[in-house]
């Protein structure tokens, strides 16, 4: 009997287009819960964190709270910590990194970029949700507006 190496060959190619398939990102995730809430307007001169760039701070606010990072002296971001990879799950909440070189959610392991909050690991493929701040004198406000649409 002999071999055929045409069929091997097929098999071969339509095995990979499987596994390959099976690798693309779930992308059938819930979508991040909106938050509602009033202006929340920070006196910098009293949060010791955000004076310097690169400082970060949890504050009240969104769905899970918010992270508040300057990343110079005229730009503030301000980061909802629900995670954006199944939002819904109980343990969905990013941090700041001990490193306090990026955000992760140690529930998924994602992982995300401070200055934009775009995922640069783990299964996360949205970014997390971004708040409109505004930087008035030492005042810096957040408003429940998102600054990137999602």
């Amino acid at each position: 009997m002999k071999v055929q190496p045409a069929r091997y060959y097929r098999l071969f190619v339509i095995y990979c287009l499987l596994f390959l398939a099976s690798c693309k990102p779930d992308l059938s995730d819930d979508a991040i819960p909106e938050a509602f809430f009033s202006d929340i307007i920070l006196n910098l001169n009293v949060h010791n964190d955000l004076k310097t760039d690169g400082g970060t701070e949890n504050i009240d606010g969104g769905v899970r709270g918010i992270i508040v990072y300057r990343k110079n002296s005229t730009t503030y971001l301000a980061y909802e910590r629900n995670c954006s990879f199944h939002p819904n799950d109980a343990c969905a909440t990013v941090e700041v990194h001990s490193t306090k070189l990026y955000l992760t959610d140690t529930c998924c392991s994602s992982t995300f970029g401070l200055d934009d909050g775009l995922p640069t690991g783990g299964p996360a493929w949205r970014p997390l949700r971004r708040y409109k701040t505004f930087l008035n004198g030492s005042d810096l406000t957040i408003t429940a507006e998102s600054a990137n649409g999602i």
